[in-house]
């Protein structure tokens, strides 16, 4: 048998084709397969494998698959972004880039396109303020306060630290400039406290050098919640005075961005409550309750607040954490996501809340807000300001469509004690005879006047052609009463009963 002569000089070149062909292969068997993935250095989903379809989108589909999800690429990103950092001082990063003297700052091209002035969209501003009026009007009509409150970005407050290779066309107007201008035409109490951010920032920074450069830090947010605590003041006797004696300052390490994996070294202020008597009640009715999202929904309660008082706070990521400037202060705290914009009418039934406070940064308003939220024919359910003298029923009638937390026999509403739905809902449609024009439906609990309707539930009756109703009764507000379901019709104000419900709990 004859031996496989290899020529010495060719050794070189087979190890060399070896080692190629591994590498070609390594990141192949090394690729990460598993299902919801993230990129903590790029803070991204990785592409998912998609269903086969015969289709350009396909393709581009399997090939971003195995692009995110090639063996090695999350350390090579990370060799390649330090490497760049260190020899270059350029940060290779698709969210933040540096500024001047080691600030870093936001990367998004909205972002930059806002502190040059070049996409301050006035007609959308127009229908947020629209929005905000028409939230005011009717928060008013129910004897509840509003406040709207707008979170200015790092770029406005620390100018001197963006980028000076980024100009700004000073002859056009800024988004705060704009908003600023229309809100002053409004009757809705609105703070911007940029000039007050502005005005104490001095040798306290109050946005982090480097960590979370979105928000404002603990010290810029004592700032903003003590002029909101100015209006509760000047609104409520009764709810406590904000103040910095109540918190513990302390200052904590951090060695990585908050939303991608890049080494820093910075000491960010962290405000506690002294005390806190509060109870977390954020799972008593998330699982129950209807809205966008509940991303940012907490519900927290204080036995021992010196009042009986409930907030109810429409927010963003910049009052996250914030419900510790209020919790010792109101009875309950309730934090909704703002995106929630055609559920205000629902939440403000389902909590009964004193005070309404309604929150949006500064860069969402030239870049998401645009894009999730449309505040064009924005509606609300008048709320009930007759006598409740009631007049003969016309006719109209209703069909319940679904009943959750509890159940309905005839005209009796049966909780189950052993039920752990928080929220006692019972969807219907309202047949009306055609003579007659637009009717709200109300219901009336021993306490409360509450509207059955909102925006997004009245967007669908639009839709879909028919009235739709629903009622949304937090169960530890029922007890065994009765709720009177009555209408309005909104020409002549005729008021009527659809139905009297006796509340009783199953034995």
């Amino acid at each position: 048998m004859s031996k496989i002569r290899i020529d010495k000089n060719k050794i070189p070149q087979i190890l060399f084709m070896a080692a190629f062909l591994i590498l070609l292969v390594l990141p192949v068997i090394f690729m990460n397969l598993k299902k919801n993935q993230t990129s903590e250095y790029e803070n991204k989903m990785l592409e998912e494998w998609p269903e086969f379809e015969l289709s350009e989108d396909y393709m581009k589909s399997v090939y971003n698959y195995f692009n995110d999800r090639i063996g090695f690429r999350e350390g090579s990103i990370a060799l390649y972004t330090e490497a760049n950092n260190a020899l270059f001082g350029e940060m290779v990063n698709p969210l933040f880039m540096w500024g001047e003297e080691g600030h870093i700052y936001y990367k998004d091209k909205d972002y930059i396109s806002a502190y040059q002035r070049l996409n301050t969209d006035r007609e959308y501003i127009d229908s947020m303020v629209d929005f905000l009026v028409k939230t005011n009007d009717y928060l008013a009509s129910k004897d509840i306060k509003f406040l709207y409150f707008v979170c200015p970005d790092k770029k406005t407050i620390y100018p001197e630290y963006f980028p000076k290779t980024v100009h700004v066309d000073e002859n056009r107007e800024s988004v705060l400039e704009y908003l600023d201008k229309k809100m002053a035409q409004t009757d809705v109490a609105y703070i911007d406290p940029k000039d007050d951010l502005i005005s104490a920032k001095g040798d306290k920074l109050l946005y982090n050098k480097l960590y979370d450069v979105t928000h404002w830090n603990d010290r810029g947010a004592f700032i903003g919640h003590s002029l909101i605590d100015g209006k509760i003041r000047q609104w409520f006797d009764d709810v406590p005075p904000l103040e910095i004696e109540n918190f513990e300052l302390e200052n904590v390490h951090v060695d990585s961005l908050d939303n991608a994996k890049f080494a820093i070294d910075e000491d960010v202020p962290l405000f506690s409550l002294i005390g806190d008597e509060t109870t977390d009640y954020t799972e008593m009715l998330k699982p129950y309750m209807e809205c966008e999202t509940d991303t940012f929904y907490t519900h927290h309660i204080n036995p021992t607040a010196p009042n009986d008082r409930r907030l109810l706070v429409f927010t963003d990521s910049y009052f996250q954490s914030n419900q510790k400037f209020y919790d010792n202060r109101f009875k309950e705290v309730y934090f909704v996501h703002r995106q929630n914009y055609d559920y205000v009418q629902y939440f403000v039934n389902l909590t009964f809340p004193d005070m309404v406070i309604f929150e949006t940064a500064e860069r969402s308003i030239s870049s998401e807000m645009p894009l999730t939220s449309d505040f064009t024919d924005y509606w609300y359910e008048p709320a009930y300001k007759g006598d409740f003298d009631f007049e003969e029923n016309p006719g109209v009638t209703y069909d319940i469509v679904d009943t959750k937390g509890g159940r309905v026999d005839g005209t009796t509403v049966w909780l189950d004690p052993a039920d752990s739905e928080q929220i006692f809902r019972m969807d219907a449609v309202l047949n009306v005879p055609g003579q007659m024009g637009e009717v709200n439906v109300y219901a009336r609990t021993e306490d409360e006047c509450i509207e059955t309707d909102y925006c997004r539930l009245h967007r669908q009756s639009l839709e879909e052609g028919i009235d739709r109703f629903s009622l949304n009764i937090q169960r530890r507000f029922l007890a065994r009463y009765e709720i009177t379901l009555f209408a309005e019709e909104s020409d002549t104000g005729r008021t009527f009963v659809l139905d009297t419900l006796e509340v009783r709990y199953d034995e």
